[in-house]
């Protein structure tokens, strides 16, 4: 890579100082070369608990509840200049597992499908009024699954109408995305 930018400086000086005299402005584009690298470092997150009521509380006794860790909220995004109408073929899911979103946070790019999976033992009705991505995925038992296209660009919030507590965010991304990394917290 120093190898590189040292050749591409030198030849920048080189050609310029050769057309100094007519004051020529001189321009070059790196789109015929790939320049790869990688960006380290740590994010420490603290994870928040999110209790989950699973029904009692009734007469007096109290609810049971569940906890889990949010540790899939970072995306690291890199764009590119050109924008592709290749649209991603991999299926993601979003997945309801012990009555939460599996991520609670999913991206996607643009014309990506998601298949919104029911893993728990009880019904879910996954739905959102989030425009233009509205949708409605209906009562689904355990087992069952229901594909939806996102086309636009923008966030989605999806809840489950039988379970108030269940939220996700599903962040459909443009096509000059060039990746997309979810950062653990561990």
């Amino acid at each position: 890579m120093k190898s590189f930018l040292s050749f591409f400086l030198v030849s920048i000086f080189f050609i310029y100082g050769e057309k100094q005299d007519k004051l020529t402005p001189f321009s070059y584009s790196l789109t015929d070369y790939s320049i790869s690298g990688s960006i380290e470092g740590h994010i420490i997150l603290t994870p928040k608990n999110n209790n989950v009521r699973f029904g009692g509380g009734l007469y007096g006794r109290p609810a049971k509840t569940s906890s889990s860790p949010t540790s899939d909220s970072v995306l690291v995004i890199l764009t590119g200049n050109s924008s592709t109408n290749e649209s991603e073929t991999e299926l993601e899911y979003l997945n309801q597992i012990n009555q939460q979103f599996q991520p609670s946070i999913l991206p996607l790019k643009q014309g990506q499908t998601v298949r919104i999976q029911n893993s728990d033992p009880v019904y879910h009705n996954v739905f959102s009024l989030t425009s233009p991505h509205k949708f409605d995925v209906g009562r689904r038992p355990k087992g069952e699954h229901f594909d939806v296209t996102f086309e636009k660009p923008g966030v989605v919030d999806v809840f489950c109408d039988i379970h108030s507590n269940m939220y996700a965010m599903i962040y459909v991304l443009p096509s000059n995305i060039i990746s997309i990394t979810k950062i653990q917290s561990n």
